[in-house]
């Protein structure tokens, strides 16, 4: 009988041991079970998200295993505890280590109501506990629900519309981005339409932040989601010249809300003013002492004008250039003006310049920009010359010839 006796103690006493090692080991308190919002009150058609949290107080890991009790009343409801609030997946354990970064966890109880659900409280209740059952929690979450059913209210629906830099400067005919932001600030999947508003002539598309091949005219969102976008507008060339802010309006639509961004393109003026012989050549045939005129064709290629442009030369010692005209007061755009200007240039060489070839820089400067152009000048000799040296050789011919026969007499 005293054996038996025994036997029996012993049993007890080594299914009891776990326990109170476990005990001895970790504490009264392994973890903690808490959540920072323990009653809600939300409408007929919203959804709750609220952060559970669990931290391990031993100095070891610890697995913890998560149930959830709903209320009676609360059949059809969608409660679940995930690991994200966008696109989780169900939790039903957690592990605690003892580093920093993974002593505490969170998870996510995500609480929607049943479509027939009527106002009143409900109350719900996060369960955790060691895998041993030794020590457990229970955090109750109480849901005050308003509205009446769900279905007697319309579901809110908000867009928000954000644009990193809504103002952008940029020349005609370039292409100005906008990297844009829509936030479906309600509860509900929605499609958001998209529609610019731009100025006349100017085109512009839509694209995903990180698609530009693909023009987008509308976007579906999940409620609470955020979604980039990249919007892309091009001036005409023809835009006007003077520096000016153009707006743009991106508009969003999703049922009867309507929300709009408004966004600038500012306009720049550019400046390039070209020189061109008439001849299309840069090189050209002279004489000495003689006028050469050539005819200079100047505009501009920018979209702005150029103000006050002053024509120079660059010449060899004792050379002569004259422009007509020396000055133009302002030159528009070659899309205003639909033709170039023209200048004469008159060169002219000192009589006595050796024949060659000469270089001769010419410079049209403005107030915004300037161009120069290198030409080159051959130099050839009067006619009257070429009469002249004939002379000159046949009055040595003569001469020698003279001199020859004076020496054959003798």
């Amino acid at each position: 009988m005293k054996r038996i006796y025994l036997v029996l103690m012993l049993t007890v006493l080594l299914l009891a041991a776990p326990q109170f090692a476990y005990s001895q080991a970790v504490g009264e308190e392994p973890f903690q079970l808490y959540a920072p919002f323990t009653g809600v009150i939300i409408g007929a058609k919203d959804r709750a998200t609220l952060d559970v949290k669990l931290k391990n107080m031993t100095d070891k890991g610890l697995s913890v295993k998560l149930e959830l009790d709903k209320d009676e009343k609360a059949e059809g409801w969608e409660v679940m505890l995930l690991n994200s609030e966008w696109s989780g997946f169900g939790v039903s354990g957690v592990y605690l280590g003892t580093g920093d970064e993974d002593k505490e966890a969170m998870v996510k109880l995500r609480i929607k109501p049943a479509e027939d659900a009527a106002a009143g409280e409900y109350r719900f209740i996060v369960k955790a506990s060691t895998l041993d059952g030794v020590f457990s929690e229970a955090l109750p979450i109480v849901v005050q629900l308003t509205g009446g059913k769900v279905g007697e209210e319309k579901a809110k629906t908000d867009i928000e519309l954000e644009a990193k830099y809504p103002a952008v400067e940029g020349t005609p005919g370039k292409a100005f981005s906008y990297e844009i932001s829509v936030k479906n600030a309600g509860g509900d999947a929605v499609v958001v339409d998209l529609v610019l508003n731009l100025p006349e002539k100017w085109s512009g598309y839509i694209t995903p932040r990180w698609e530009s091949e693909r023009r987008i005219n509308s976007i579906k969102l999940d409620g609470s989601a955020t979604e980039r976008i990249l919007l892309t507008v091009t001036p005409p060339m023809d835009v006007e010249m003077e520096k000016k802010d153009y707006p743009i309006k991106l508009v969003a639509k999703a049922g009867d809300v309507e929300k709009a961004l408004d966004l600038s393109a500012i306009i720049k003026g550019t400046y390039k003013l070209q020189v061109v012989p008439e001849t299309n050549r840069l090189n050209f045939d002279m004489v000495a002492g003689e006028e050469k005129r050539l005819v200079l064709y100047l505009w501009n290629e920018g979209s702005a004008p150029i103000e006050n442009i002053s024509l120079l030369a660059s010449k060899p010692e004792g050379w002569e250039v004259k422009f007509e005209p020396e000055k133009l007061s302002s030159l528009e755009s070659l899309l205003v003006t639909q033709k170039p200007e023209q200048v004469t240039a008159t060169f002219k060489a000192p009589e006595r310049t050796i024949p060659g070839d000469y270089q001769v820089s010419v410079t049209a400067a403005g107030d915004q920009d300037r161009k120069s152009l290198d030409l080159r000048a051959t130099v050839k000799v009067p006619t009257s010359w070429g009469w002249a040296g004939i002379g000159v050789i046949v009055a040595v011919l003569l001469l020698l010839f003279g001199i020859f026969m004076k020496l054959k007499r003798r």
